[in-house]
């Protein structure tokens, strides 16, 4: 019965996956836990001792408990994030998806990994808040046989996978959108995220690397706002107080983006620049729609968060253990260059 449930899992996620990632930048060495598992079962010598003691779940018939813990509850792809794990175990009355808000910090996850792995939990889904302090916990929870999916954030340490939006890429599809419509020359700012996370970290390279194609482009400053919309409002009031001219904003994130708008906006200095942002939540779309935006990289933040309670449900009653990884398996979702014209093709129904 193992062996059928978990090929007929691997079955709806390969599917699943399939769906999701057909953009040419996904990248080629992007594979799924399910292949991972597959491969090493067959090469590798059974799970060590510490893993071996912990009773399989058939998904079918026994109570599961997934654990979502979140950088911050309270944020839009959190939000779709959970909705799309939610969907997904739907179909099973008796599964139980538990979210956690790690208010946007790394001790707060920490003292949360060490409850759910206490009370041995199935299968935890993170959005690290700090990938080398939740480290530890994260091998916790693997050596206790609770597979750990990391959501865009990611822990640095091997683990049975990470589900991620593409982030160099999606720097780098904005620096080359930015350079058209600034006709390759100008000044332009950024606003960050939180230095160290290797997603924001990997889209501000993407587009400084790109940028740097165009030699009449200069970036002239760059400020953190903490991917809060209030934040980059203020950030974005010092860039217009101190440069007369500026063509260009990208933010690290569409919250930013949307707090960049409105203080151009307040400026009174709407249609000087073209201001960029990254994730594709509904109120970025809005705000390209109405022209107080320019443009996004939008990710399906449903089909991240369902993918990622796919690739747990494959593992929760399967013979899968993380220690046969060398390293962590990668799910890269679709990214879509969104602008004004382009908008149009995300239906609403895809709108997070």
């Amino acid at each position: 019965m193992k062996k059928m449930m978990a090929m007929g899992m691997a079955i709806i996620l390969a599917a699943g996956l399939t769906a999701c990632s057909g953009g040419e930048t996904v990248r080629e060495e992007t594979t799924t836990a399910a292949s991972a598992a597959s491969e090493n079962k067959e090469t590798t010598a059974p799970p060590p001792a510490g893993n071996s003691n912990k009773v399989k779940k058939n998904p079918y018939t026994e109570d599961i408990k997934i654990a979502y813990i979140a950088h911050d509850l309270s944020t839009p792809n959190n939000q779709a994030w959970l909705e799309g794990i939610e969907r997904e175990c739907a179909s099973w009355d008796n599964i139980v998806v538990q979210s956690f808000n790690g208010e946007s910090s790394a001790e707060t996850q920490v003292k949360i990994m060490s409850d759910v792995i206490n009370q041995k939990y199935d299968a935890i889904i993170l959005q690290c808040s700090d990938g080398t302090a939740l480290a530890p916990s994260v091998d916790d929870a693997e050596k206790a046989g609770i597979p750990v999916i990391t959501l865009n954030l990611d822990a640095y340490t091997i683990h049975s996978a990470l589900v991620m939006a593409v982030d160099y890429d999606a720097g780098r599809m904005v620096a080359n959108e930015m350079a058209k419509e600034i006709n390759e020359k100008g000044d332009v700012v950024i606003i960050q995220g939180v230095a160290g996370l290797t997603r924001t970290d990997n889209l501000e390279k993407g587009f400084r690397d790109t940028i740097a194609n165009y030699p009449d482009i200069k970036i002239v400053d760059a400020q953190s706002a903490s991917f809060e919309k209030e934040t980059a409002i203020t950030v974005m009031n010092s860039f217009l107080q101190n440069y007369e001219k500026i063509d260009g904003v990208f933010c690290i994130n569409d919250a930013m983006a949307e707090g960049a708008a409105l203080a151009v906006q307040s400026a009174g200095r709407k249609g000087e620049m073209v201001i960029w942002g990254a994730d594709g939540e509904s109120d970025a779309l809005a705000m390209i729609e109405s022209g107080d935006m320019t443009g996004t990289i939008y990710t399906n933040s449903w089909d991240e968060g369902s993918t990622a309670a796919k690739i747990a449900l494959l593992m929760i009653g399967s013979e899968y253990d993380s220690a046969v990884l060398t390293e962590t398996p990668q799910v890269i979702m679709e990214p879509i260059v969104v602008t004004i014209d382009t908008v149009s093709s995300i239906p609403p129904e895809d709108r997070w």
